[in-house]
């Protein structure tokens, strides 16, 4: 077309029209546009500024700038940059006023250093931060600057990365009069071999952040404090537990035993007096010491299954796989892939206690036809899991569930440093599954049982 006007954009064409040095960059200062009095100034072949960090150009070339906003935030949109020759004196001024933190008014601190970090020049807000005027600053070096926490720290070298490309950095600082505050840097190494440093103060947020850390840090310690104190209180509660089931099978079943033993010698006797109601007292009293020596067999068992110590963890879960049958009702189909597990005390009484409450919270919650379990032994670990074919429930309500027999199972599993797992869809059933490593025996000093 005859008023087309090939490779040039508007900002291009207006600038042809501005007498002084004239620049346009986009919001990141990455220059875009400018115009020939521009090329003059900074020394550079006309087509050779396009596309350039317009900071490398004012560490060369000490300028006077006025910046414009011209719709920054739009798409084609940027700053103005009119340029006239400056002293040298003037550098960090203009600096200054021409670049700041993104989302932030201008004022910023400037540390210009050379390729060894150290200080060549530095502006007002630098001195404030660091207490040193700005003479007392061209005598330092970074380091010097620097906390002696961040002694041993490396600081990046001047030579990597290319000129105007920036380099975030945080410090820890101290000031001239030995207060600690922590820093930003935005580093951006010039074609000449310095570097121009924008500081940023953040020692507001960094305390917040070591604050925080810190918070973590003791959380997770009173957690460990906490889990440790429930294993050890598992740990008295299961011993108490098998204590009082021994007593209570040894002692309390024995006295049983012989009081049924003299009342069935007393009612034999009686025999010959053919009294049918002292001989219907005596057999009454048989049969109530037989349910009696029945229940007393049951609750030591409740307490602490004798086999689960004599014979081991497969032959407790199966039978209380059938003892729970022939409660509920439920069917309970039990397999496991090794006929014997070898493991600690305290591993097997919190995987047997595991196996109880989830049949438990089957037969409450559940309502299940069938279980199915099955415990196996794969790369030395012990992979326990349970499965039901019950009403399930939405796993999105398990937060706000009083659910204390699922937060007992965790617990157990992460005090012996296992994974739990839980999956359960409204009308599909719910699965549970507790992965812990094979421990053989139990750890020095801990007791058998937990």
């Amino acid at each position: 077309m005859e008023n087309e006007i090939p490779n040039q954009t508007i900002n291009q064409l207006l600038l042809q029209h501005i007498n002084e040095a004239a620049l346009f960059t986009n919001a990141s200062f990455v220059i875009t546009a400018y115009n020939k009095a521009a090329a003059r100034l900074f020394q550079f072949p006309l087509q050779d500024l396009s596309g350039l960090d317009i900071s490398s150009l004012f560490s060369k070339t000490p300028v006077h700038i006025a910046r414009h906003a011209i719709a920054p935030n739009a798409a084609d949109g940027g700053y103005l940059f009119i340029c006239k020759p400056a002293d040298q004196d003037l550098l960090l001024q203009k600096i200054e006023s021409a670049f700041h933190w993104p989302g932030e008014p201008p004022g910023e601190a400037i540390i210009i250093f050379n390729k060894g970090y150290h200080c060549l020049d530095a502006n007002a807000n630098a001195s404030r931060l660091t207490g040193y005027n700005r003479h007392e600053l061209t005598t330092l070096h970074l380091q010097q600057l620097l906390h002696p926490d961040e002694s041993d720290q490396a600081i990046p070298e001047a030579s990597i990365g290319e000129p105007g490309e920036k380099r975030m950095l945080e410090k820890k600082m101290k000031t001239k009069d030995g207060s600690t505050w922590y820093a930003e840097f935005m580093l951006q190494p010039q074609p000449d071999g310095r570097i121009f440093s924008f500081v940023r103060d953040i020692t507001k947020r960094k305390t917040t952040e070591l604050a925080l850390q810190e918070s973590t840090r003791e959380f997770r310690k009173t957690t460990a404090q906490l889990r440790e104190l429930s294993d050890h209180l598992l740990n008295i509660r299961e011993t108490e537990r098998k204590n009082i089931a021994r007593e209570i099978h040894d002692e309390l079943g024995q006295q049983l035993t012989i009081l049924k033993m003299d009342v069935s010698w007393l009612h034999k006797k009686l025999q010959k007096y053919r009294d049918h109601l002292i001989l219907q007292r005596t057999a009454g009293t048989l049969q109530l010491l037989n349910e009696t020596i029945k229940s007393v067999r049951r609750i030591a068992t409740d307490l602490r299954p004798s086999m689960l110590d004599d014979l081991g963890l497969i032959e407790a879960i199966e039978w209380q796989s059938k003892e729970f049958e022939k409660r509920t009702g439920i069917r309970i189909f039990f397999e496991s892939g090794t006929a014997h597990l070898p493991v600690a005390g305290s591993i097997a009484t919190s995987l047997f206690r595991i196996y109880q409450e989830a049949l438990t919270n089957v037969a409450r919650h559940a309502k299940a036809k069938s279980v199915f379990s099955n415990m196996q032994l794969e790369n030395g670990q012990v992979i326990l899991t349970i499965k039901d074919d019950g009403i399930g429930f939405d796993m999105q309500t398990l937060g706000v569930k009083k659910t204390l027999g699922l937060l007992g199972m965790k617990e157990r599993t992460l005090m012996m440093g296992g994974r739990f797992e839980i999956n359960s869809k409204a009308e599909e059933g719910t699965t549970i599954v507790i992965t812990t490593a094979l421990q053989t025996n139990d750890p020095a000093g801990s007791q058998t049982d937990q």
